[in-house]
């Protein structure tokens, strides 16, 4: 921090002692409705030098579990540091004190398993022995086990009623296997109705950020993951299971050293908020001095409050990272509905996930137009659908009018569908035709994505009446043989877009008014080696997302690299230039770039990075949410209705000079609209901002609270993009882009 801020970092401090936090000063009254759990953190410490601190932890919850109201307790495993007799010994001392009280249970961290606690295998007798499934399956709450393993405890799940929301805790192993994460993804479906609480050992890290590749202590750094099945690390979790279900709330885990202590707040598929926190106190004094992190939820108020207790010390921890509150958070009853509307269609051709699900293609017709080494072959071989005929026609240098083979899905509700995303997962070890088929009526009328790498060509086609007519033609290898890509077709009303491996194909949306629905189908031509895998089809004629951008980098693990679709500007000149790039799935802006000098808190320039999709410069009504975090304390924020560098709003925090602001930029001249003076934000700490701005009226909030108390009217912009912003923030992340229509659509 320069010298020239020490006046600044004084107001601050004392601001931060003499007034309460905004976000502390906003904290609603808990109502009728709340309720407690108890989060056991690591306990390892405990069990090998101080049993009697493990004890006074259970104890406290069992002595106040009526009086505070706790309904369920869970561990986030690392029950033990070694895995040995002795401190299993301990633990079942101190855990056996719920018995009967307060319905609870436990999951095993790395240190639970394998020799002397290494997790070189997931031998996990001993756990099994102190807390057999026996133990557990006769109580009121539970539900059952991972079915392949049905005599061991290792991933469980309960259900129990509070608050008048029925709840599922569901606990799983360190870095859950495939197979496991197959079964938790069964449960969670199975139980639309339930509010679900996720608790496993390593999930969240210590950057705010999910346990990801390049991090310390990821469980595919331990000998585990050799074993049949593999391992999950945070990001994994939520890519395969987490964000895919609309009932899932919360995510607790352990684990983590260095401050123990991480969260944030991700959108998942469906929208909803997943709030995720990491607690871990092993690294403090007597293996952590037995504080407990308890978590009132309130489903009336739609609160979540952290706080961490020590019954042996007999005090609360007060920063920060140990006491918060969400508010606005969704803990009623799920709206079971949502599923049903999510997907039209979903088959990875696993014939009910059997291993051996070798045979014909249920549910879908096979149509041959080409006469040339006819007749095709569609089978299903180890989850794939694989068509090995090479029939074709007309002729081997045919690039239009081609007459190959496909299969179409021949549900007779599939050929109502309108408005659909349609992906799926593509191979060739030839070099031909390949593609998908979509708003497929008949043999005589559908639309056509066909790639081919001989040829060298991605075409969009449309046939009508048996006419074909080329839409949209990119002269490139379709695809590189052998290799994998995922295709995706995104078809609402008249306009069409095609993407290959997240990529724009043809660069924009294709507009033609031929078809308005139909089903999909999987089509070869000429090639006696395709495979097709994971078709899914997703109904977007209610979506109201305009932009959704994780930036997980296509769910690649390696995500490291530049912003996609998003263009950076630097209007600062002081230590620039800017400095924007991708890590572990957040954007970070880690230059100090600022103009014109320190003292500055109108007219700064800084460097923000745009959406530039040309589509989103029209754009007018609607909320624009966001994650950010800073760990310097000067400017972020957010941009919206951006038309150009000299035509925009913005929401700008600054914690050193506390301030909230908005102004607008009309023709180069900046006006302040709005100006609320407190800390912008906590150094550190992940918060989600949102501005919800329709026709003339402007809105801001943070972490669901309104900024400035009342919408600000102003006319000048209408319409415009969004872009993310900072100024002298030289540790600046931003996650989870959220933009969606707020009245109508009106693009």
């Amino acid at each position: 921090m320069k010298a020239t801020k020490f006046v600044f970092v004084l107001m601050m401090i004392f601001s931060i002692i003499v007034t309460p936090s905004f976000q502390g000063s906003n904290q609603a009254e808990a109502s009728s409705s709340a309720f407690k759990i108890a989060v056991l953190p690591d306990t390892q410490n405990l069990a090998s030098n101080h049993p009697e601190i493990f004890r006074a932890q259970t104890q406290w919850i069992a002595d106040n579990s009526e009086e505070k109201n706790i309904k369920f307790v869970v561990h986030e495993g690392d029950i033990t540091n070694n895995n040995n007799t002795p401190q299993w010994e301990v633990a079942y001392d101190a855990m056996r004190t719920l018995d009967g009280v307060v319905p609870y249970t436990v999951l095993p961290g790395n240190h639970d398993m394998g020799t002397g606690g290494s997790a070189n295998t997931r031998d996990t007798t001993l756990f099994n022995t102190y807390f057999p499934v026996s133990d557990f399956s006769g109580t009121e709450t539970f539900g059952g086990v991972y079915p392949e393993e049905p005599d061991k405890y290792d991933n469980n799940y309960h259900t129990f009623n509070a608050g008048g929301t029925d709840w599922l805790v569901l606990s799983l192993e360190f870095g859950p296997r495939d197979p496991v994460l197959d079964w938790a993804n069964e449960v969670v479906s199975s139980h639309p109705n339930h509010r679900v609480i996720i608790v496993t050992h390593s999930y969240m890290f210590s950057d705010e950020t999910r346990h990801n590749t390049g991090h310390a202590w990821n469980a595919h750094n331990y000998g585990v993951a050799s074993e049949p099945g593999g391992v999950n690390d945070g990001e994994e979790m939520w890519q395969k299971f987490v964000k895919l279900h609309p009932n899932i709330s919360m995510v607790l885990n352990g684990h983590v050293l260095n401050d123990g202590q991480g969260r944030r707040v991700s959108v998942g598929d469906y929208g909803n908020k997943v709030y995720q926190m990491l607690s871990n106190y092993q690294m403090q004094a007597n293996g952590g001095n037995g504080f407990i992190r308890l978590l009132e939820i309130d489903p009336e108020a739609g609160t979540i409050k952290a706080t961490s207790y020590s019954p042996y010390l007999d005090e609360y921890k007060t920063d920060w990272q140990n006491e918060f509150q969400y508010t606005n958070a969704e803990l009623g009853t799920p709206d079971s509905d949502v599923k049903k509307t999510k997907y039209l269609f979903n088959d990875d051709f696993s014939e009910d996930k059997k291993r051996d699900d070798d045979g014909h293609m249920k549910d879908w017709t096979i149509v041959d137009e080409g006469t040339i080494d006819a007749p095709s072959k569609w089978s299903v071989v180890n989850g794939e659908v694989v068509q090995s005929s090479n029939i074709y026609g007309p002729n081997v240098p045919a690039v239009d009018n081609r007459k190959g083979t496909f299969a179409y899905y021949d549900k007779r509700s599939a050929f109502n569908w309108e408005n659909y995303t349609f992906s799926a997962t593509l191979r060739a070890t030839d070099n031909d035709g390949i593609g998908l088929i979509f708003r497929y009526q008949d043999p005589d009328n559908y639309y056509k994505l066909e790639l081919d790498n001989q040829r060298k060509f991605s075409k969009l086609f449309k046939v009508v009446d048996g006419v074909e007519t080329t839409l949209a033609y990119v002269a490139e290898p379709g695809y590189i043989p052998d290799t994998k890509f995922e295709l995706e077709i995104k078809v609402v009303g008249n306009q069409i877009q095609a993407y290959r491996d997240g990529i724009d194909i043809f660069g924009g949306p294709i507009i033609d008014d031929s078809h308005s629905k139909g089903t999909v189908a999987l089509y070869s031509w000429g090639n006696q080696s395709n495979y097709f895998d994971d078709v899914l089809v997703k109904d977007v004629k209610q979506s109201r997302d305009l932009l959704k951008d994780d930036f997980s980098g296509g769910k690649k693990r390696d995500d490291d690299g530049p912003m996609k679709d998003w263009t950076v500007v630097d209007e600062g000149t002081i230590e620039a230039p800017s400095k924007w790039s991708v890590v572990r799935g957040e954007v970070v802006q880690s230059s100090n770039i600022y103009a014109p000098d320190v003292l500055a808190v109108d007219n700064r320039k800084g460097t923000f990075a745009y959406y530039d999709k040309r589509s989103a410069f029209n754009w007018k009504n609607y909320s624009f949410s966001t994650t950010l975090r800073s760990t310097d304390n000067d400017g972020i924020g957010l941009m919206f209705r951006y038309q150009d560098p000299d035509n925009y709003y913005k929401l700008e925090l600054d914690k050193e000079r506390q301030f909230y602001k908005i102004f607008k930029v009309v023709d180069g001249v900046e006006t302040t609209l709005a100006h609320v003076t407190k800390p912008g934000y906590i150094q550190g700490a992940n918060f989600e901002l949102e501005i919800k701005v329709v026709g003339n009226q402007i809105q801001a909030y943070q972490d669901g609270i309104d900024i400035f108390g009342e919408p600000i009217i102003d006319d000048s912009l209408s319409k415009g993009t969004v872009a993310l912003y900072t100024w002298e923030n030289p540790n600046s992340y931003f996650d989870d882009v959220m933009v969606k229509i707020e009245k109508k659509n009106e693009k």
